[in-house]
């Protein structure tokens, strides 16, 4: 976070680009630089005066009487009682009554218990807190669909729809704390369902659009969910994806499921079986109805929603968020990290499964920003879709995955708007950026003058562990720093903090967004994130803090190769893979040699026709990092396994690679991509 030494602004004239810059040097965990070896923390983007002035993170800054940045993280790291009591009370949210303290029990971080006897509801202070302060006519959700269908709702006029639907669950007979699955595309029913589930205080189980049967009847098994709201079926490219038979599928392995609350996005017609309890989304509140509903008192431990995270071994965790604590991490991450308010429109280009949906939904809402959402493909009819769409909801902050900057960058020329007069913020997360797609975005589409704020954490923690903000430099692929709160560090294998190195991301302290628990497995919490170093989350990712305090996230510390003694992350191979013309991705990945212990194969997605490209890419390679990390193979691809997040499964990759189990596959996007790999071996 040092900054002083940085010039007040960069314009246009004198901004280093992207590709102006060095090669990104191999990352060898544990060890240190050698000091002939130049590090890419050459900011791009640097804030000038007004920018910072109304920088959101600037005004809580100036409301907690810190002089800087590093004031602020040390404050928070010595007493987070009063951080995040100055943060809750710096979002003005509304209790339903207020907590008798901030956190209970902080020295046992696992047990760490946040405004103990508060009670406050989430959907509440996403709505219905703005009408009262009289924001009832102001736009708050915008949406378009594939078909091109386009609209919006005021607050005003979402609270009502919020309160039909409400209204029509409890005349379902769900009642507080029963759990209701949610698996639509990104369509404004999804939103609705999400607030309306919130204000009655039944508990959301997130579920991918895409799930296949298996996956969706395993989660809503585990959480015992007594209704779903689904979908007939969704337009894609063009084409209908039918959903009847899937959720008959479903229904007939769920016992408890006795409700389906089914949103017509199939068309007229839409063939397939009845389903349990079956009531159209339209019919919903079509009974008597109370004048006004009022939001369900939900205690600080009450959950908001179970959203299952995935590995190759075992069965998907059921991490479990309550409304206090997400209201408020969400919340923060959205002004300070996407620094969106009043006035604002948010979107992130996502699925509602992808826990940046309720992040940048109900975190935007409750910081005050409109909201807008896009249901459909990204790149049909053609590559400018989105920028379109953008354009036409007057969206300020423009959430993306590497991946989908990939995608969109493969429509050439056409891909990048002439021009962008709504968007000030890009977003990014879910995966460590590759250095072309970070310069396509900021460069190419951005025209240097854009932000691109870097975000990293997870579910786990209902937000963000590193970002960059509005107040600070922003360095290619890298993060300013820490979130304040979030009490960040690198840990060698000891848990030791260390600088100038890769090793485990840790997190010294809890937060209020991290996890009530997982839902039904007492003890795995626990286990799965404090059981490593007494005191000390951690969070399986492999980070760096430069000497200059840039971070960077260098992939996920499991995935990491041992090739003769060096360890070497896989996004460190597949940045200089990206180098090569021809190549629109890569994954990396260590399998079992004799000698080194390990060897690295690489597949490649071919963006153009090269016949000597495994050849070519194989010495880029070694040029590079050096003959003993030169690929043992390199395939190429048509396409990689990944979720529907974006994320590429590598480990799924190694174990279908080598013939292996390759475990839990609910969260796959493209199983065509499996068939694949087993090709290749």
């Amino acid at each position: 976070m040092r900054t002083s030494r940085l010039p007040a602004q960069t314009s246009p004239g004198n901004r280093p680009t992207f590709g102006d810059l060095a090669h990104v040097r191999p990352i060898i965990p544990g060890q240190r630089r050698p000091s002939e070896v130049f590090v890419v923390t050459t900011p791009v983007w640097v804030p000038d005066e007004r920018t910072v002035a109304r920088s959101r993170l600037s005004a809580f800054l100036a409301a907690t009487g810190c002089a800087d940045l590093q004031e602020l993280d040390r404050r928070a790291q010595e007493d987070p009682e009063w951080f995040w009591g100055e943060a809750a009370t710096w979002l003005d949210l509304e209790w339903q009554r207020e907590p008798a303290s901030v956190v209970e029990n902080l020295d046992e971080p696992h047990r760490a218990h946040w405004f103990p006897g508060g009670e406050l509801n989430i959907a509440d202070n996403a709505v219905d807190r703005w009408i009262r302060r009289g924001r009832g006519s102001e736009p708050a959700l915008r949406w378009e669909t594939e078909d091109g269908e386009r609209g919006s709702w005021t607050f005003a006029e979402l609270a009502a729809e919020v309160d039909r639907v409400a209204q029509g669950l409890l005349a379902c007979d769900i009642a507080f704390g029963d759990r209701v699955g949610i698996q639509l595309p990104m369509v404004r029913e999804a939103v609705v369902a999400a607030l309306a589930c919130a204000k009655i205080g039944a508990v959301a189980v997130l579920l991918f659009s895409g799930f296949g049967s298996g996956a969706v009847a395993q989660r809503l098994g585990d959480s015992s969910a007594v209704a779903l709201i689904c979908a007939d079926g969704f337009p894609r490219r063009g084409k209908t994806v039918p959903l009847r038979e899937l959720i008959a599928g479903v229904a007939e392995c769920t016992p408890s499921l006795r409700t389906c609350v089914v949103v017509g996005l199939g068309g007229a017609g839409t063939p397939g079986p009845g389903l349990p309890g079956e009531i159209a989304w339209e019919a919903l509140g079509s009974g008597p109805r109370a004048d006004e509903l009022r939001a369900a008192r939900c205690p600080s431990s009450h959950p908001l929603m179970i959203a299952y995270t995935s590995g190759t071994t075992g069965a998907p965790k059921g991490i479990t968020l309550g409304h206090c604590g997400f209201a408020v991490k969400a919340a923060t991450d959205a002004a300070w990290c996407f620094d969106v308010g009043e006035g604002d429109v948010s979107t992130w280009i996502t699925d509602p499964g992808w826990i940046m949906s309720p992040i940048t939904v109900l975190g935007g809402l409750v910081a005050g920003s409109a909201v807008a959402v896009y249901g459909g493909g990204v790149d049909y009819p053609d590559h400018g879709r989105l920028w379109r769409f953008a354009e036409a909801a007057g969206v300020t902050m423009f959430g993306v995955s590497p991946t989908l900057v990939r995608t969109l960058a493969r429509g050439g020329d056409a891909a990048v708007p002439d021009r962008i007069d709504t968007i000030r913020i890009f977003a990014s997360s879910g995966e460590p950026w590759t250095p072309d797609a970070f310069s396509w975005l900021f460069d190419r589409v951005g025209r240097g003058r854009i932000p691109v704020i870097n975000y990293s954490g997870g579910t786990e923690v209902s937000g963000a562990i590193l970002s960059n903000t509005t107040m600070q430099p922003i360095v290619p692929c890298g993060f300013a720093g820490p979130v304040p709160g979030m009490a960040a560090q690198v840990a060698d294998p000891d848990g030791k903090p260390l600088t100038g190195a890769v090793g485990e991301l840790v997190l010294r302290r809890p937060s209020p967004g991290m996890p009530l628990g997982f839902w039904g497995e007492h003890g795995r919490y626990e286990k799965t994130y404090w059981s490593q170093w007494p005191g000390t989350w951690l969070h399986g990712d492999f980070a760096e803090k430069g000497d200059d305090g840039v971070w960077f996230i260098r992939g996920r510390s499991d995935d990491t190769m041992n090739v003769a003694g060096k360890r070497i992350g896989p996004s460190e191979i597949e940045q200089v893979v990206g180098e090569h013309p021809a190549v629109s991705e890569s994954a990396a990945f260590g399998t079992p040699d004799p000698v080194k212990g390990e060897r690295i194969v690489v597949l490649v997605v071919p963006s153009t026709p090269a016949p000597d490209l495994a050849t070519e890419v194989t010495t880029l390679v070694r040029d590079r990092l050096g003959a003993a990390l030169r690929p043992y193979a390199v395939h190429c691809v048509p396409s990689l396994p990944r979720t529907r997040s974006g994320k590429i499964l590598r480990r799924v990759i190694r174990a279908v690679y080598l013939g292996n189990d390759p475990g839990d596959l609910s969260s796959l996007d493209n199983p065509e991509a499996i068939d694949a790999v087993r090709g290749v071996r």
